[in-house]
């Protein structure tokens, strides 16, 4: 557990006994001190760079006049943004700064499988994405400027969303509390939880550290799929049956007889059913071979693993383990490796690292070689430079 989760105080477990997936936070001086170390500049840089996710949201909530454009954006369209209600969202910061992952393990106290990633927007004065509702938990710290939060709890049964618009903006928002937020504070909200956030100063940023669980049709889609692979192509077959009375009738016996098949092929061991999880849960968000697939050689040729070289992990895939009663099991990117001698520390310690040499860890992971060999072709590993 870290040493100073940003909770002003609270104790982590009476965070998530009390306040996680139930009911809002406000956490007055959460990080004491703070002084914010991103430039307003250097976001907009970031947003001007390939491949990374960002957004421009212009629009005022009493106006209603939204449009949102994405990036990667011309450094010239910084130059002409009006000079209030306009905001600019800049996904998956922690990969692109160097300190975002230590400030991230402030809130450690949540495993990594649930978090989703470090959003940071930076707005002008009366800056705003409108009313909306998140599927996932938040915490919203303020760095920068003021920000006012206004929240509508209880939420309604049956959110409306404006029509013809690119966000998700709801057509009714009743506010029942409000907060102005300093730097150095920070509000956490529930799914679920209707919000609405306006930058009162310019250059007001706010960090969003999103915490986003799976739909259950994503796992039982992703479960299925599994099963479909370990199923094989052969038939349904009904050797000694008997004779049909009625032919456009599905006789009970044959019905229970695809029950059962139906159930023995998608039963599943826990272990196995655990198996699963961790390659599902381990898996990147969005993997386009076409752009992230290894270079490889002037001929075509993918590129041969040095198990003597360091190489890099991309951040987005997740990197798991479990405890099993063969020991410990180890997921990345949607593979699983046995590791049954290796310590729950050592476990950590691999999770956890940018980077490895593949001869470091041949003898406590003698089958890590293929599984590296599969991620660098898949290009969710690559040479350190």
């Amino acid at each position: 557990m870290p040493a100073h989760p940003p909770l002003g105080g609270l104790d982590p477990r009476e965070f998530l006994r009390d306040y996680w997936q139930r009911r809002p936070l406000l956490i007055r001086g959460a990080v004491p001190g703070f002084r914010n170390p991103i430039d307003t500049a250097d976001l907009a840089g970031l947003a001007c760079e390939p491949g990374i996710h960002s957004r421009l949201v212009l629009g005022h909530p009493d106006r209603r006049d939204w449009s949102v454009e994405y990036g990667p954006f011309d450094p010239e369209r910084f130059s002409r943004l009006p000079q209030t209600a306009w905001t600019l969202l800049v996904s998956g910061v922690e990969h692109y700064w160097p300190e975002g992952p230590d400030w991230l393990r402030r809130f450690d106290f949540i495993p990594h499988w649930r978090r989703d990633d470090l959003m940071i927007s930076s707005a002008a004065r009366e800056g705003s994405v409108g009313p909306h509702i998140d599927a996932y938990d938040v915490f919203l710290f303020q760095a920068r400027g003021r920000r006012c939060w206004q929240i509508q709890d209880p939420p309604p049964r049956s959110p409306v969303c404006l029509p013809g618009l690119p966000l998700a903006i709801l057509r009714r928002f009743e506010a029942t509390s409000e907060w102005t937020l300093q730097p150095g504070d920070m509000l956490y909200l529930p799914p679920g939880m209707p919000h609405l956030g306006m930058a009162l100063d310019d250059e007001c940023m706010t960090w969003s550290i999103g915490f986003r669980a799976p739909a259950w049709r994503d796992v039982l889609g992703g479960f299925l799929e599994d099963r479909l692979e370990a199923v094989g192509p052969e038939h349904v077959s009904d050797p000694g049956r008997d004779i049909s009375v009625h032919p456009h009738e599905l006789a009970a016996g044959d019905l229970a007889a695809l029950r059962a098949g139906l159930l023995e092929r998608l039963r599943l061991q826990p272990a196995a059913l655990d198996r699963f999880l961790g390659e599902f849960l381990s898996r990147p968000l969005e993997e386009d071979t076409g752009e992230r697939g290894s270079a490889g050689a002037e001929d075509g040729s993918p590129e041969e693993l040095d198990p003597a070289t360091r190489y890099r992990f991309d951040p987005e895939p997740g990197r798991y383990w479990i405890r099993s009663d063969a020991g410990i099991l180890l997921f990345m990117a949607g593979r699983s490796l046995a590791a049954p001698g290796l310590s729950t520390a050592t476990a950590e310690s691999f999770c956890a690292a940018a980077t490895l040499v593949p001869e470091d860890w041949a003898a406590a992971l003698p089958g890590l070689e293929p599984v590296l060999r599969d991620l660098l072709r898949r290009g969710l590993i690559e040479r350190d430079a």
